[in-house]
């Protein structure tokens, strides 16, 4: 948690969680949140009580803001050691929560401003308290694994309770418990998932006719087929871009899940309640990534809550290699791969710190949906991320340059222990570096030059237009302290919101924005799109002045 306010907040994704919490904070409502004043309905209300009890304590500042995904990828961590723990041993449940903590998607959403680690931990709460009553530890556990299902709910949607649900349901079906179905749902703890679940949603649909409709039908389900009657931004990856990015995220760890998910099928792991777990573990994380790469619909962090069970299975599978006698074969197996992949990054880091190495923008856009969805408008990604990063490649070429040899070592004397050390060594002092690298993007990307530049200039009469989808520039909006008339930004997160009369006069048309930019007020546009693009072109160009251009963004006035 070192650094949480290193960077500044990432737009977007960052700024609309955060002036969400702020505005809630501020007196906009604790139950339906909203954003620049219109009812936002995407996301569920629990992370923003969090941060905005965060910011309550410590300011709207970006570590506070980022203080809830911290804390909750830490729970995470602790509770997968715990899982680990209670099935195998002490060294296994240590081995996975360092597993799940030392990669790199975990790290980075652990330093984001998104409801998605949140969600995670408590999905794994869940898991926690079904795997601790499967085990025999009496009823009060199932109660903590649907409470933690209900908060998954409030965390981001209600697939945080039917996901799992189904897994579980699956698991007890092919085990075949699944005839005694009143043991793992009492009443009790049915009740406890409704009366965590339920009371929100109801609220927001009295006060917004429609609501539901739109976030389980619209938000969801049309959503997967790709028919939204409110659409956003996003546009979503292959299956083989999902699978490389979740891969990824996942590295180095993912190299030895083939090997983890060989033991599960070959044990056939029906003899022991301990054993059956270990399948679960299987399904649960076959379940998650299959059902995304199979939907039409799915973006970089949907593996995530398959990592922590990933993390478990893969560290079952070194441990056991740790307990073999020096020099067995299956030890060989696991570092081989492990080996070849860190030279590779190795390699990799050498060339980049040379200049060798290119990275297109087509390459960024698989993980920042930013500017994926920019390239997908037309929009061009002009930040030359080698130039930015090249520092910080001398000292990753070091890192896995050193790994590589010890792995090495370790591969010539079937040593596992060395060698799992050598790559949590290695992940350990590469992810600070991440730190670095995730605060040069933000900085390329900040709204706050622009932020600056208003905050200079713009007087209480004057007038500010954001074209395009606010989110793209919200984490503005927390220092500006002023409603953003928005242009041509319908199709957003914010695109049912609009539809209630409050909302409406905020939302422009190019005609309404024409109207005002020939009125006799000041008026201030912030854009981050193109100026072949930009709604610009549309206003006489006497009248358009350029005044500030920074952060992928431009600042605009009817005035000079």
């Amino acid at each position: 948690m070192v650094r949480l306010g290193a960077a500044p907040f990432l737009d977007p994704p960052e700024g609309i969680h955060a002036e969400i919490a702020w505005e809630m904070l501020r007196g906009a409502g604790w139950i339906t949140p909203h954003l620049n004043g219109v009812p936002y309905f995407d996301k569920p209300p629990l992370p923003y009580w969090l941060m905005a009890a965060a910011f309550a304590w410590l300011g709207p500042t970006e570590a506070a803001a980022r203080l809830v995904s911290a804390l909750a990828a830490v729970a995470v961590a602790v509770l997968t050691a715990l899982i680990g723990a209670r099935l195998a041993s002490a060294r296994v449940g240590l081995i996975a929560g360092l597993m799940v903590a030392a990669n790199l998607e975990v790290f980075l959403f652990g330093r984001m401003v998104k409801p998605d680690m949140l969600f995670v931990a408590c999905i794994l709460l869940g898991l926690y308290g079904f795997i601790l009553a499967y085990l025999g530890g009496g009823r009060w556990p199932l109660l903590l694994f649907y409470a933690g299902l209900g908060l998954a709910v409030l965390a981001k949607d209600f697939l945080g309770a039917l996901g799992p649900l189904a897994i579980v349901a699956l698991f007890l079906w092919l085990t075949r418990e699944g005839g005694s179905w009143r043991q793992w749902a009492p009443l009790s703890a049915i009740l406890l998932l409704i009366v965590i679940a339920v009371p929100w949603h109801v609220l927001v649909e009295a006060q917004y006719r429609g609501f539901l409709w739109y976030m389980v039908v619209d938000n969801h389900l049309l959503n997967v087929a790709r028919q939204r009657v409110f659409p956003d931004e996003d546009v979503p990856l292959s299956t083989l871009e999902f699978l490389g990015v979740t891969a990824l995220g996942f590295f180095p760890w993912v190299l030895a899940l083939p090997l983890a998910a060989a033991r599960v099928v070959r044990r056939r792991p029906w003899t022991t309640p301990e054993g059956r777990v270990w399948m679960l573990l299987a399904l649960w994380t076959i379940g998650i990534l299959g059902v995304f790469a199979l939907s039409p619909f799915k973006l970089p962090h949907y593996g995530l809550p398959a990592f922590p069970a990933m993390a478990l299975l893969v560290a079952k599978v070194w441990d056991e290699a740790i307990e073999r006698p020096a020099g067995a074969p299956r030890s060989f197996s696991l570092l081989a791969p492990a080996l070849l992949a860190t030279a590779v990054v190795a390699g990799a880091a050498v060339g980049g710190w040379l200049g060798w190495l290119r990275v297109s923008p087509e390459a960024v856009a698989l993980a920042d949906v930013s500017a994926r969805n920019m390239a997908a408008q037309g929009h061009t990604v002009t930040t030359d991320f080698l130039a930015q990063f090249r520092p910080l490649f001398g000292p990753i070429a070091g890192i896995f340059l050193v790994t590589t040899a010890a792995l090495a070592v370790a591969a010539w004397r079937r040593l596992p222990l060395l060698g799992l050390g050598a790559l949590l060594a290695a992940m350990i002092a590469f992810l600070p570096l991440t730190v670095e690298g995730l605060t040069l993007f933000a900085k390329s990307r900040s709204v706050r030059p622009m932020t600056d530049a208003i905050q200079f200039r713009i007087r209480p009469a004057d007038v500010l237009a954001h074209e395009g989808a606010i989110e793209n520039s919200a984490s503005a909006l927390l220092r500006l302290d002023r409603r953003v008339q928005i242009v041509n930004g319908r199709q957003s997160n914010l695109a049912f919101g609009s539809t209630f009369p409050e909302a409406r006069p905020l939302f422009w048309n190019t005609a309404a924005l024409a109207h005002a930019w020939a009125g006799d007020r000041r008026v201030f546009l912030l854009s981050a799109a193109t100026p072949i693009r930009s709604v610009v072109r549309e206003l006489p160009a006497g009248r358009v002045h350029l005044l500030v251009e920074g952060g992928s963004r431009r600042l605009y006035s009817n005035r000079p």
